[in-house]
């Protein structure tokens, strides 16, 4: 046999039974057959992906949606529960009852009544009236004859009761609220809007509220009454019950002062106007009333005060927007309600007195929980894990309607006991992680905030549980604020919050205020100053990279002017004097676009960041009083109640006519040597808001301000409408400005880009590079240069010097 032959029509069968498709046995693959088999990888791998977290998704979901139905099923069920239970007692103390009589030869008790019947005794024979004479007596005496679905003893009742209001006799009424006075009948309810002064005028005024509300509330009731039991047996049914049970309750205090005839005209007057309105059917003005009644009138953080922050017709309308910090609610009452919009996150203990659920979403089934037995016949045994923390005098008085005694650095605790707001109960988020003062496990190093944060957010989505309800609610968002310490666990805590937030919201304006002492106080042990500066030095580099705006503020002012008598130690202090500026230097951002003169944060954040690069920005201002400003500047610019107004310009090269301010709570002085001896302070952009008569210069130097060649700082100046009030809850005392009695402010803030900046990064970098490991030092320390080198980019030159000026 030939063994060539045999070897060739073995390849050639090789070669025929081949795939000619089979690229895996190819030596050679072009590179457009490498990339469509790695980008048909790559979509097989995202469709993969992409089908694995739909289905993740799908699960959590259907878990939530049968978490949620398992829920509301336990709740009925605990509700039907209780109800059979109380039944059930009640039914066993009157068989119980029924024993008793029963052995001590007493009448047996009489039947009970049906739903609908009067309660009360039996009516005695000697004091029945027949029906035909009852009915001609109440003619006699101007009242209705018959009152529908009224039954004959009701009728007996009424007519008792008239007889014993003719005889003019302290009695009792038995409406929905018991009082002492004597009702007037409905065509006697009528009242006008003109207080009368004279004290029979007033009682009776005082008469006919009474009687009216009485009327209400009986008609309320009775409606609810005529229900069909499926629509009182109902979620939105026992709602209803609960706002008509919750509005008797809230008017008790009410119906006390009218016994009384002690109601003062600024509460009076309103309530007339509200039932005045509501007598003539106009409805929508008496919610009006009740609305300028019952709200608050000042922008979080300030509190409730008598600046016109809210108002509603017929008064003019304000200049600030308060939908833009509040959010609108409905109380269990039905009433509106409004809360800031806020998440509050702090540590266990540190809330003070505040409840989470608090007086305006408390409905009466919440208050009463714990008095229900349940299934069980004897109650239960509560059991607290900590003391309640009593509530301060100041919260006690607000909650009582009385005016609140003066708050002194002795008797505020905790930031809640001068807080004049209540909070949605979402805002309120309490780490029961950590425990406020803990010398154990103390919440001090910037580690073991990131941890926290990383902890929670594997459990629960935080964006998604805590903000996105918030977000979701504003049609047009401007962006967010966070107010955060940053040389504590504090900062790590909110860089894991502002790294979650760019990964959600990446193009979304968000500002950063810093607060700390930044390892600046001197009596502070110094190993605790030291671990300050590194948790400062972290958080500096994290949240000034992800911030839109990063201001770092100092519980120290670095610049104290002679006016400011604060102390260092009070928390209460230090947050009195960061409210002033920080409300003062954003009011431009909720200012109403109607009236003109409105600055949202983008535009804040343009004038300072040209670049858009330069985030961190130095924080000044200068505070005084607004009638020692009138006079020093009189006819120069128009008063601070006007409508909002706002310039721009751009300076000279030497930035010398740019503004400057009393106090710098920006400015820290680390004693370490300037790399840039000789060289002044440089200013690439300045916001300023100003509220009050301040004399400022808008001269431009016969510059462009919208002229991008110039070489000096571009300047944007809004002029708020209102000035800073002074409220009860307010340390006054560390202001001596003017007079000294001053129930407002004249507040001049400013929020610069300059060298400065540059000057504290370097400073915290070379104190750092010390202290950190050396693992970390390298990543630390470029990343504070880099933000550092930002604010010396296209000024840099010998003409700053000051030897250039002589």
């Amino acid at each position: 046999m030939d063994f060539a032959k045999l070897m060739s029509a073995h390849i050639k069968k090789g070669k025929d039974t081949a795939s000619p498709s089979d690229s895996k046995d190819k030596k050679y693959l072009k590179r457009s057959e490498v990339e469509a088999q790695r980008q048909a990888a790559y979509v097989a791998e995202q469709e993969a992906e992409e089908r694995a977290r739909r289905e993740r998704s799908d699960r959590k979901r259907k878990a939530e949606e049968e978490e949620a139905e398992k829920e509301s099923e336990r709740r009925e069920k605990r509700m039907r529960l209780a109800e059979e239970s109380r039944q059930r007692r009640k039914d066993e103390e009157e068989a119980e009852e029924r024993r008793q009589r029963k052995r001590l030869g007493l009448p047996d008790l009489p039947p009970k009544q049906k739903e609908g019947e009067d309660e009360g005794t039996p009516i005695p024979d000697e004091e029945d009236i027949k029906d035909e004479d009852l009915v001609a007596k109440l003619r006699a005496l101007d009242e209705p004859a018959r009152v529908f679905g009224e039954t004959h003893k009701q009728r007996l009742k009424r007519y008792k009761k008239r007889v014993g209001a003719d005889s003019l006799a302290a009695i009792m009424t038995d409406g929905p609220i018991p009082t002492t006075l004597q009702l007037v009948p409905e065509k006697d309810m009528k009242v006008v809007l003109k207080v009368p002064q004279d004290k029979e005028g007033r009682e009776f005024l005082f008469r006919q509220l009474a009687s009216y509300f009485t009327m209400v509330l009986k008609e309320w009731d009775t409606t609810l009454a005529h229900r069909d039991p499926e629509v009182k047996e109902s979620y939105q049914g026992k709602q209803a019950y609960a706002a008509m049970v919750q509005a008797r309750e809230n008017m008790r205090p009410l119906f006390k002062k009218l016994e009384k005839f002690d109601l003062l005209d600024s509460i009076l007057e309103p309530v007339v106007e509200i039932v005045h309105a509501a007598q003539e059917r106009r409805y929508v003005d008496a919610n009006d009333g009740y609305l300028r009644l019952s709200i608050g009138k000042a922008a979080w953080p300030i509190g409730v005060t008598m600046e016109a922050y809210f108002t509603y017709p017929p008064e003019p309308q304000s200049a600030v927007d308060h939908d833009i910090l509040f959010r609108p609610g409905i109380a269990p009452d039905g009433s509106d309600t409004f809360t800031p919009r806020t998440v509050i996150y702090d540590l266990k203990g540190a809330f003070g007195s505040m409840r989470k659920i608090n007086a305006l979403y408390e409905a009466e089934d919440d208050r009463s929980i714990l008095d229900q037995t349940g299934v069980w016949p004897s109650k239960p045994i509560i059991q607290r894990a900590t003391q309640t923390i009593p509530q301060s005098a100041y919260q006690e008085h607000l909650d009582a309607g009385l005016n609140p005694p003066s708050l002194s650095t002795s008797t505020v605790r905790y930031w809640s006991d001068y807080s004049r707001v209540y909070y949605h109960p979402k805002s309120i988020v309490q780490l029961s992680e950590f425990e406020v003062n803990d010398q154990l496990m103390p919440f001090e190093n910037w580690e073991v905030g990131m941890e926290l944060f990383e902890k929670l957010e594997r459990e629960v989505d935080l964006v998604d549980r805590d903000l996105r309800p918030f977000v979701e609610e504003c049609d047009g968002i401007q962006g967010l604020q966070i107010f955060t310490g940053v040389d504590d666990a504090w900062g790590g805590w909110a860089s894991g919050w502002l790294e979650r937030l760019r990964d959600e919201y990446g193009k979304m304006s968000i500002w950063t205020w810093g607060l700390g002492n930044h390892g600046a106080n001197t009596k502070t042990p110094r190993e605790r100053r030291l671990q300050q500066v590194q948790n400062s030095s972290r958080s500096l580099q994290i949240l000034g990279e992800q911030s839109s705006v990063y201001i770092p503020m100092s519980n120290s002012p670095a610049k104290y002017p002679g006016y400011l008598s604060m102390d260092a130690t009070s928390s209460w202090h230090i947050a009195a004097l960061q409210a002033v500026g920080l409300e003062s230097m954003t009011i431009s951002s909720r200012l109403r676009t109607s009236l003109g003169g409105r600055g949202t944060l983008q535009d804040l954040e343009n004038t300072i960041n040209s670049t858009g690069k330069r985030r961190i920005g130095k924080f000044e201002m200068s505070v005084a009083d607004p009638d020692v400003l009138s006079q020093n500047a009189p006819g120069e610019i128009a008063s601070a109640e006007k409508a909002g107004s706002t310039t721009s310009r751009r300076t000279s090269d030497d930035d010398s006519q740019l503004s400057n301010f009393d106090i710098d709570v920006f400015t820290r002085d680390y004693r370490v040597t300037s790399r840039r001896p000789g060289k002044k302070e440089h200013t690439f952009g300045r916001a300023e808001s100003s509220r009050g008569d301040w004399a400022l210069s808008d001269d431009y130097g016969g510059r462009d301000p919208h002229d991008r060649f110039e070489n000096g700082p571009a300047v944007q100046r809004f002029t708020a409408p209102i000035l800073f009030p002074l409220l009860d809850s307010f340390p006054a005392s560390i202001f001596d400005v003017g007079s000294g009695h001053a129930t407002k402010l004249g507040v001049h803030a400013g929020l610069s880009t300059s060298t400065a900046v540059a000057d504290q990064i370097r400073a915290v970098e070379q104190v750092v590079k010390r202290m950190v490991g050396i693992e970390e030092r390298e990543a630390l320390c470029n990343g504070l240069q880099v933000l550092a080198e930002e604010y010396d980019e296209g000024w840099d030159s010998g003409t700053d010097s000051d030897d250039d000026d002589e």
